[in-house]
This record gives structure tokens, C-alpha cells and sequence, in this order.
């Protein structure tokens, strides 16, 4: 019997071909604001990465395919763009209140 060997490595999401940087962009306007942004592949957590003003973060090594989920709150009024192909597309607008979104990299 083969038993797998779990390393660090085995854990890292590896570069392929068709990898790519997608950039997030929140833009909090009228009020304060705060999200988390995830990144899932085959429905496991690759990268995570909060925010709490206007501002970008980036993920690696993203691919189509995976997913990108966002959860926050804001005071005022808050747009998401996504700088790549998503479905649904960007910009998304959101009012005060929860922001709970999800997007499918094309």
C-alpha cells in the first residue's frame, strides 16, 4: 500500500500555465467599512485577506474556475470591481449594511 507523505508544499497553491493576479478593489463610500476576501479552489481555502478602507488586495496564482467569496459591513455605501472576468460581473454596488457576495473567475 502507497501512503501519501502531507508536506508544506502539498498545502501552497502551485503556479500553473494558466494562472493569473486578480486584483479587488473596495472603494467604502459615505461611511466606514470593512470586508474579507477569500480565495477557494475546488472548495478549499487558497488565500484569505481582509480590508477596512478603500484599498486593493491581490490574490496569486488564481485560476478559472475558483472562486472568490466576499463578507463585510459597511456604514455608507461600498463598490467591489474585480479585475478580471467574473460571473456575476463587476462593479457591484452594496448599501449600508452586510455585504455577502460571490464570484466565479471566468
Amino acid at each position: 500500500m502507497n501512503s501519501q507523505e502531507l508536506t508544506t508544499g502539498a498545502l501552497v497553491a502551485v503556479g500553473a500555465p494558466h494562472s493569473q493576479q486578480v486584483g479587488i478593489t473596495f472603494t467604502f463610500t459615505a461611511g466606514l467599512g470593512q470586508a474579507t476576501s477569500s480565495l477557494f479552489r475546488k472548495g478549499v481555502l487558497i488565500n484569505m485577506q481582509s480590508i477596512s478602507s478603500s484599498g486593493s488586495v491581490q490574490f496569486s496564482e488564481a485560476q478559472s474556475g475558483d472562486v472568490i467569496s466576499v463578507n463585510g459591513i459597511c456604514t455608507g455605501n461600498a463598490t467591489i470591481v474585480i479585475d478580471t472576468p467574473t460571473t456575476p460581473a463587476t462593479p457591484d454596488q452594496f448599501n449600508a449594511g452586510l455585504i455577502i457576495a460571490g464570484y466565479l473567475i471566468n
